[in-house]
């Protein structure tokens, strides 16, 4: 499916078919549909009339997940990155002869999840690629690919819709979501409308009011810190508890700053602007080698000193660039 905040790439794609290069690197914001767009981009090549028909045996065999000459590297679901070993086996498959007589195509996703080795073996596929070889690689974190890589790339860069394109979108996409829940679904997920819509159709919005009222149960004495982070640990995605705690603080400083009569002291409001800073910079823990439970505890214990006193905090967790103060 190639959606409709993705029609300019799309148009920029089916000009580029008629000399295709050897490597393409597909950029952009997590939840917004990279990954159709790639399975279309991919069918299109294999399809014999070069539009994605849905018809032929090239669409078939793909849409099957049969088709022989196409590989998908990525993380294995026990990994953090992907290995050399992967990558040897996928450069010996590209090395052999096309099952059906045209492309062979590499999707791979995630190229920073490299490894050193992986991503020295698969540099060298990427100079010295065999006859009617094409990669796809996709990142939704371009920052942390190599210049050797991107050198070695043409691009195509995607951007999140706006918002009301967002709304819009997931208000016929999902017809039993009300426009607060739409509005909240959005939020959530950092305005990506295919994040918000699993999120709606996942009824994770079970798990965000489960988490609101966590907080009351914090601050009131109900739970602990302790019981409370051991059932967000139980969730499928547990980090999303960083993004809960990001968005409060947004609306903490838009209901200082916008309400009419607000008495909010600069301590608090400093307060919960480093407190966003924190979010971020735990989540980032949280994705390295930190401990898990004790990362969410210590951001669960941030949130209450800011509830309890007006003194300025000092984070816990610290941006290598900006020290515990705002700059």
């Amino acid at each position: 499916m190639i959606y409709p905040w993705m029609a300019a790439q799309w148009q920029q794609w089916q000009q580029l078919q008629s000399r295709l290069g050897h490597a393409y690197l597909l950029s952009g914001p997590s939840g917004i549909g990279i990954e159709s767009f790639v399975q279309q981009l991919v069918q299109s090549i294999f399809c014999d009339h070069r539009n994605a028909c849905g018809q032929c045996s090239g669409c078939h065999l793909f849409n099957t997940q049969q088709h022989p000459d196409f590989f998908h590297l990525q993380v294995l679901e026990d990994k953090k990155e992907i290995s050399v070993d992967q990558v040897r086996e996928l450069v010996y498959k590209l090395n052999e002869t096309s099952h059906q007589g045209g492309y062979k195509v590499a999707w791979v996703e995630g190229p920073e999840y490299l490894n050193q080795s992986a991503f020295n073996a698969l540099l060298k596929t990427l100079e010295e690629p065999s006859a009617r070889t094409l990669f796809i690689l996709t990142t939704h974190q371009l920052g942390r690919l190599p210049a050797t890589i991107l050198s070695r790339c043409q691009k195509l860069s995607f951007a999140a819709p706006s918002i009301d394109e967002a709304q819009a979108w997931l208000q016929q996409a999902s017809p039993q979501a009300d426009a607060a829940l739409i509005k909240r679904a959005l939020r959530l997920n950092w305005g990506a409308p295919i994040a918000a819509q699993q999120w709606i159709e996942q009824g994770l919005f079970e798990q965000d009011n489960e988490w609101k009222a966590a907080l009351k149960q914090m601050q009131s004495g109900q739970k602990t810190v302790p019981q409370l982070v051991e059932k967000w640990l139980k969730w499928a995605k547990p980090e999303q508890v960083f993004d809960y705690f990001y968005f409060w603080s947004v609306s903490a400083v838009r209901a200082a700053f916008y309400k009419e009569g607000s008495d909010y002291s600069d301590n608090q409001i400093q307060n919960w602007l480093r407190f966003q800073q924190a979010c971020l910079q735990a989540k980032s823990s949280w994705q390295g080698n930190a401990n898990k439970q004790l990362v969410l505890e210590s951001l669960c214990f941030e949130w209450l000193q800011i509830q309890h006193s007006q003194e300025p905090l000092e984070s816990v967790f610290q941006s290598n660039l900006v020290k515990g103060k705002l700059a």
